[in-house]
């Protein structure tokens, strides 16, 4: 339907620039015509005559231009369908748009939440004649949920514009969004995921958090939430986080490096950047960037062992459940 469109839009372009052209010749021509010694009935007949060359002239280049034009690629909308390039360029573009798009989403729950607050409260005002105190700004876990939904659509979208054969491709220039090679992988994530769990465990007794930088720490300050809030954080973080990101780092990220490096160095910059953007929940305890690595190289190492982002995945949920209950696993154990 929308080639349809394109078609049937430059086809009318062609033809009107062609009649255009011609009107004017034909005026011309009539006023050439206007001093001719020639009586007036075989004027008409002439000019006639030429009016219809003319117009069949017009059509023909029109639709000739306009073949020309769409088999050269001239014309957008219907230029030759190219997969798109996947490079180190669009690996950037990918990170920087996950992070810009969840600034995008957080402005955007505040202008619509404040548009409806004053629109609500400048029609209670008018019914019942009172003054209404201004709502504040949506909670601090709608903000964070609506830049990471905003965020990843439209990863997902910038991925998919792979295409099918792309995105099902299991080697290394692949998204990997396919079955498991071997279902073992699920076993070896699992393990792994527990593994991670232990050193989290250990780190905590090894190295001590300071109670007043988890207090004052952006994680705490979303995760402190009681009741329904800190649910729908939890949903976010073990249903809906890890299948996203998994797509995003070691599906279209990890596939845009191995275009260019070696999969042990796309893999470390892979896991390098994976680190960095969760530079906001680590800082306030530095040594958990040892468990957050550890888990995005087990990831990457599990995307290219079994061809598929799917292990991955599973190991992502468990790592991101276990943290979850892993505060109090450490309290019960202290």
């Amino acid at each position: 339907m929308k080639r349809v469109f394109w078609t049937g839009l430059w086809l009318a372009v062609c033809l009107g620039l062609a009649l255009a052209a011609v009107s004017l010749l034909y005026g011309a021509i009539l006023h050439r015509a206007g001093g001719l010694p020639v009586g007036a009935a075989h004027r008409r007949l002439a000019l006639r005559c030429v009016a219809v060359v003319l117009l069949t002239a017009a059509l023909l280049t029109g639709v000739l231009a306009f073949r020309l034009a769409a088999r050269r690629g001239w014309l957008p909308g219907l230029r030759p369908a190219r997969p798109p390039r996947w490079g180190i360029l669009q690996a950037a573009m990918l990170i920087i748009g996950f992070l810009l798009f969840q600034v995008i989403g957080l402005v955007l729950v505040r202008v619509i939440f404040g548009l409806l607050a004053g629109g609500l409260a400048a029609l209670q005002q008018r019914l019942e004649h009172v003054p209404v105190v201004p709502a504040g700004p949506p909670g601090v876990v709608a903000q964070v949920v609506a830049g990471y939904l905003t965020a990843a659509l439209w990863s997902v979208w910038y991925i998919r514009r792979l295409g099918p054969a792309r995105l099902r491709d299991s080697g290394p220039g692949g998204i990997g969004w396919c079955p498991v090679k071997d279902r073992r992988g699920y076993a070896v994530a699992t393990g792994c995921a527990l593994l991670i769990l232990i050193l989290v465990i250990g780190l905590f007794y090894a190295v001590p958090p300071d109670p007043r930088a988890i207090a004052n720490s952006q994680l705490e300050k979303i995760f402190g939430q009681p009741g329904w809030p800190l649910a729908i954080l939890g949903i976010l973080s073990v249903l809906i986080a890890p299948p996203v990101e998994e797509f995003i780092f070691r599906g279209g990220v990890l596939a845009a490096l191995s275009s260019r490096f070696s999969p042990l160095w796309a893999g470390a910059i892979t896991t390098c950047l994976f680190m960095a953007v969760h530079f906001p929940e680590k800082i306030s305890y530095p040594p958990g960037f040892i468990d957050v690595g550890l888990m995005a190289a087990a990831a990457a190492w599990l995307r290219y062992r079994y061809g598929s982002i799917r292990p991955a995945i599973l190991l992502h949920v468990l790592y991101n459940a276990l943290g979850m209950l892993a505060p109090a696993l450490l309290q019960y154990l202290a």
